[in-house]
């Protein structure tokens, strides 16, 4: 069996290093000409880190990120839903 991904971002990296630890054959396919960072920040939640954790990355992660202490959600009509 071979798997298409289509999106090379971090869910579709994260699923084809998944599907190799399977043995699992699988092609990354991304629109963008190339793989650089955007400047932006992303959350990794627990559920998200104990994934990367069985991949091997949770040091590298932590390394390269910053914990947070404090999170904070707003609904549409701005309202603060509890993280």
């Amino acid at each position: 069996m071979k798997i298409a991904i289509i999106g090379g971002g971090i869910c579709g990296l994260s699923l084809a290093l998944n599907l190799k630890e399977r043995g699992i054959d699988c092609r990354v396919y991304e629109r963008a000409p190339e793989l650089k960072e955007l400047g932006v920040g992303i959350t990794l939640l627990p559920h998200a880190m104990r994934e990367f954790t069985a991949l091997g990355l949770a040091d590298e992660l932590l390394k390269a990120g910053i914990e947070n202490r404090e999170s904070r959600a707003f609904g549409r009509r701005l309202r603060l839903h509890r993280l």
